[in-house]
């Protein structure tokens, strides 16, 4: 019996504070309007008297009250990649859970105000310009912090959703390639009435832990910001501010090494089996053209993993540079085919014997170099990215060591690049690390 008595008065308890929240809402919904009802009144009372009508009447209602501020506003946001999963090389998209964090000082917020209405009060109206889709499992929620000294109140928004989002994929290094994730935050508001920044206070971050397309890619730990304008995605020529927030995978190349690369290395060295057939024989270049078909076959598996692209991959260059070669060495069945009606045997087979050496050196030769490029080129964006890693994690434990410090006391700190950089920053400052 006490324990039914205590879950009910709990719940009784809990009833009671939810109660209490929606009547303090109310009451302050209440005073707004009563605010306005007044504004209206006396708006009324002046158009009268002026013998205007009712025009200043119809332009309050028709106002957006949600635009009352004439200051430019700066927006503060961090973003979290809370759960990044099905990365659809074809389709150029991935599907990801985000949550938005805004922040803004607000003047016109009373001190003892504690509810933000959105409709009433103004907002950042932050839209998303790469979302493929609907938006799923939406939550916003706002909030006013009061602080303690002499700054204005400030809202903060949490934005929290799902959906997929589209990506132009970089596929020229292809299948060791490195992509970014980008989310793309603008504004219906032009950059004359807010900016929008990165949180100075709090970087960015991505969940490593919920990422769930691990059997495919690595995840990287840091995130990086730049920021842009855009006029396309609306009617007017009002400028539009864009801030975009990215973290970065490198592809797992194993599945493609064992499955493709590999199997098209046998088929190349296969050609030099064929060359223990006899010279004038016609069986040495049918072994060499269904090997052809073979690669021919392979490069189509290819191209069923990756979308319509106007340029080669690496593995495109690969498979194709192997077609060049098994047609090279048909080109030299044939010859010697031919060389053996006007010459003979023993000097056909010297020449046979010159063109498989000359061969087997393009074949060593093609993949020294090709594997130094991938080395100086893929494989070395890679290498930078686990740098960028490194100093994600510096700059995130010198902004936790500043709120813990107090200022003005301690070594003289490192200095680090603005949370918010231009595009490419970074990559100028391992160049000139390095």
């Amino acid at each position: 019996m006490l324990e039914v008595e205590t879950v009910d008065s709990k719940k009784t308890v809990d009833e009671n504070v939810k109660l209490a929240k929606v009547f303090k809402a109310l009451s302050s919904n209440i005073e707004k309007n009563n605010e306005l009802l007044n504004r209206l009144l006396e708006l009324t009372l002046e158009s009268e008297s002026n013998h205007q009508g009712l025009a200043p009447l119809r332009s309050i209602l028709s106002k957006d009250l949600s635009a009352l501020r004439e200051d430019k506003v700066t927006v503060e946001i961090k973003l979290t990649f809370l759960k990044i999963n099905d990365i659809d090389t074809v389709d150029q998209k991935f599907l990801s859970e985000i949550f938005i964090q805004a922040k803004w000082h607000d003047h016109l917020i009373k001190p003892d105000e504690k509810v933000f209405e959105p409709s009433m009060m103004w907002t950042p109206k932050l839209i998303i310009l790469n979302i493929d889709g609907s938006i799923e499992e939406e939550h916003i929620d706002y909030s006013i912090l009061h602080s303690n000294d002499d700054n204005p109140p400030r809202v903060q928004l949490m934005w929290r959703f799902k959906a997929f989002f589209k990506e132009n994929l970089e596929l020229q290094h292809f299948p060791v390639d490195v992509q970014d994730l980008t989310i793309s935050i603008s504004t219906e508001r032009s950059i004359h009435e807010i900016e929008i920044i990165e949180d100075q206070s709090s970087l960015s971050s991505v969940n490593t832990q919920a990422f769930l397309d691990a059997s495919e890619w690595n995840l990287y730990n840091h995130t990086e910001s730049y920021r842009d304008k855009t006029t396309v995605e609306y009617a007017r020529s009002t400028v539009h501010p864009i801030l975009h927030i990215q973290c970065r995978v490198a592809r797992k190349i194993g599945y493609f090494v064992w499955n493709i690369i590999f199997i098209v290395f046998l088929i190349i060295g296969l050609t030099f089996a064929s060359y223990s057939i006899e010279v004038n024989s016609p069986d040495r270049l049918m072994c060499n053209v269904t090997l052809f078909l073979t690669a021919v076959a392979f490069k189509l598996v290819v191209k069923q993993s990756l979308p319509t692209i106007s340029y080669l991959t690496y593995l495109d260059l690969y498979v194709l540079a192997a077609l060049i070669f098994l047609a090279l060495n048909a080109t030299q069945n044939a010859a010697m085919k031919s060389l053996a009606y006007v010459y003979q045997m023993k000097e056909v087979k010297i020449y046979d014997r010159n063109a498989i050496v000359s061969l087997a050196a393009i074949f060593i030769f093609f993949h020294v170099i090709f594997g130094i490029y991938i080395a100086f080129t893929a494989t070395r964006r890679r290498w930078k990215m686990q740098e960028k890693d490194k100093l994600y994690q510096e700059k995130k434990d010198y902004i936790e060591r500043s709120r813990m410090s107090p200022r003005g006391t301690g070594k003289r700190k490192r200095r680090y690049p603005p949370v918010a950089q231009p595009r490419g920053s970074l990559e100028s400052f391992f160049e000139n690390r390095f």
